[in-house]
C-alpha cells in the first residue's frame, strides 16, 4: 500500500497540471473549485474559478451578494442550483462558524451543497486530514487497480471503494494523495484510451495485467435523454428593446431565457403568446439550436420577431449583463447581431 501511495505521489509532484486551487490550502478556495469541478473539466473551470474568487474574495463576500451576480459569474457551467446552495451555506458558515470553514466532516456534510466526496476533499486538501475523497476520477483508477467488477453506481460499491481508498491514503501527505488520485484519473487512467504505459501503478494494475480496461469500472447504463421541442424568439418591442423571461422555478431559477413556447409548429407558438398579451407582428425564421442537459434535450426553432405590448416580459438593451441559461446564451452568442455589445 505504501509502494502504491509513494509511486503515486512522487509522479504527481512532477507531472501535475498547474492548476489555480493548487496554490492554495484556503478552505473556501478548495470548496469553490470543488463545486465547480463537478462534471466540469479542470481546464474549463479556470476562468470560471479565477473571476469568482476575483470578485468574492471570502467568504462573507458570497454570503452578501446579490443572486445576479453569483448566476452571472457561474453562467456556461450549469447546475445553477450548485452556486445558489454554495450562498446559503456561506450564509450558514457566517451565522454559525463565525465565518470560519468547519474542519470537522459531522459538521461540513450538514451544510447545504455538500457530500461525502466534498467534505472528504476539503478536510484533505486545505485541512490535511486523512479522508477518503472519490469521485469519478478516483473510482475509475480503484476499480482498474484492484479488478473491482462490481457496479460502481451502487452504494455498497461506493463503500468498498471508499474503503480501498482509505487503506491507500498517507498519513502525512493526505493532500497530497488525494490531489494526485484524481490527477491520475483525470490525464492518464482516463476512460477512454488510457495511458497505462505512463501510469507510475501499472505494475500491480489488475485491468492493465488482464485486459481489462475497457471493461472496467462496470457502470450501470445511463437513461436514455427525454427531448422537448420549442420555438424560440429573439423579440424586440418598438422601442427595439429585447424581451426575456426570469425563470422562478426548476433547475433554472434565477436565471434568464428568451420567450418560448413548447410546440412544433409557430403559429401555436405566437397564439400562445398572444394568450399572455405579447402581439408578435413579424417573424424571421433563423436556425435551430439544441442543448443537452443532464437528462433532458432541448431542440429549438429560432425566430427573430417584433412585438407589441409586451409589459409581462422583461425588457432589457442588450444580453450581456444578466445570466442567462446557457441553452440560449449560445443561440444569442452565435446571432450575434442581435443584443450584443
Amino acid at each position: 500500500m505504501s509502494h502504491f501511495s509513494n509511486s503515486l505521489i512522487a509522479w504527481y509532484e512532477i507531472h501535475k497540471r498547474d492548476l489555480p486551487w493548487r496554490h492554495t490550502e484556503n478552505p473556501y478556495y478548495i470548496w469553490v473549485s470543488e463545486i465547480m469541478l463537478q462534471q466540469t473539466q479542470a481546464q474549463t473551470v479556470i476562468p470560471y474559478y479565477n473571476r469568482f474568487i476575483e470578485t468574492l474574495p471570502t467568504l462573507k463576500d458570497l454570503a452578501f451578494a446579490e443572486e445576479d451576480l453569483i448566476l452571472k459569474l457561474w453562467e456556461g457551467l450549469g447546475y445553477y442550483s450548485r452556486v445558489r446552495n454554495m450562498k446559503k451555506t456561506a450564509q450558514y458558515i457566517l451565522e454559525n462558524y463565525n465565518g470560519i470553514f468547519p474542519n470537522r466532516y459531522e459538521d461540513l456534510i450538514k451544510l447545504t451543497g455538500i457530500g461525502e466526496y466534498t467534505a472528504g476533499a476539503i478536510l484533505s486538501i486545505a485541512y490535511h486530514q486523512k479522508w477518503s475523497a472519490i469521485d469519478g476520477n478516483v473510482s475509475r483508477v480503484l476499480a482498474r487497480y484492484f479488478g473491482f467488477k462490481k457496479d460502481i453506481t451502487l452504494n455498497t460499491s461506493k463503500k468498498m471503494l471508499t474503503d480501498l481508498n482509505h487503506t491507500l491514503l498517507e498519513d502525512e501527505r493526505p493532500h497530497l494523495y488525494t490531489q494526485a488520485m484524481i490527477e491520475l484519473g483525470a490525464t492518464l487512467c482516463t476512460k477512454h484510451n488510457p495511458k497505462c504505459d505512463l501510469c507510475p501503478v501499472s505494475a500491480m494494475c489488475v485491468a492493465k495485467k488482464e485486459n481489462l480496461q475497457s471493461v472496467l469500472p462496470v457502470k450501470a447504463k445511463a437513461k436514455a435523454k427525454t427531448e422537448k421541442h420549442f420555438i424560440t424568439f429573439i423579440l424586440q418591442d418598438e422601442n427595439n428593446q429585447y424581451l426575456v423571461q426570469k425563470v422562478e422555478d426548476n433547475l433554472l431559477k434565477g436565471l434568464y431565457l428568451l420567450p418560448q413556447v413548447e410546440s412544433d409548429g409557430l403559429s401555436y407558438a405566437i397564439e400562445s403568446l398572444m394568450d399572455q398579451g405579447i402581439e408578435i407582428y413579424y417573424t424571421e425564421p433563423l436556425k435551430s439550436y439544441k442543448h443537452v442537459f443532464t437528462h433532458l434535450v432541448w431542440s429549438m426553432d429560432v425566430y427573430f420577431g417584433k412585438c407589441k405590448n409586451s409589459d409581462s416580459l422583461t425588457k432589457i438593451d442588450h444580453f450581456n449583463h444578466i445570466p442567462m441559461a446557457t441553452a440560449h446564451k449560445q443561440i444569442i452568442h452565435k446571432e450575434k447581431h442581435y443584443g450584443n455589445d
